[in-house]
């Protein structure tokens, strides 16, 4: 990322639906789950509304935890996003954590997955979540690369190779 780059995370936003569409688009293509609180077909208001009720933890589906879903904003362009579950469960104690990240393929390995973690870090901290679990896969170096750079290291990996990060 360079100096002129200003990447904002921030919430979806009423003019945010193309963008949200296209970086979606992006994103599944390659076979990733992105948004999947988001069924086709639904208005954006209507989605915006049940991004409101998750950071609220109104109208959840059992065994789910409040959250808060963020996107990248880099000058207009969405090229990525986080989410910051509010509590962890044993499922997201073990896989998921708080905080989850994506970066769109065609803007990879330009800094901008450390700054969303970053950012997200940040949020996530004024909604009281410290320390901060993270996990990924121990054969996802594009993950432990963003997780390093942002100055952690592995608490645990599992023997079927998750690994663990206390931030």
């Amino acid at each position: 990322m360079t100096r002129a780059d200003v990447l904002t995370v921030r919430t979806l936003m009423p003019g945010d639906e193309q963008r949200f569409l296209t970086l979606r688009s992006a994103i599944t293509h390659e076979g990733a789950i992105f948004a999947k609180d988001y069924p086709p077909g639904i208005s954006w208001p209507e989605y915006l509304a049940i991004q409101d009720n998750a950071r609220s933890g109104v109208g959840l589906p059992p065994g789910a935890v409040p959250y808060t879903f963020l996107v990248a904003d880099l000058g207009g362009v969405l090229v990525g996003s986080s989410d910051i579950r509010h509590r962890l469960t044993e499922k997201l104690t073990r896989w998921g954590g708080h905080i989850g990240y994506v970066v769109a393929p065609q803007y990879r390995r330009r800094g901008y997955g450390t700054e969303i973690l970053r950012q997200t870090l940040s949020l996530a901290t004024g909604l009281g979540i410290r320390p901060a679990l993270l996990t990924c896969r121990a054969d996802n170096a594009g993950s432990r690369g963003v997780i390093h750079n942002v100055g952690s290291v592995v608490s645990t990996e599992t023997i079927d190779g998750i690994c663990s990060y206390w931030m």
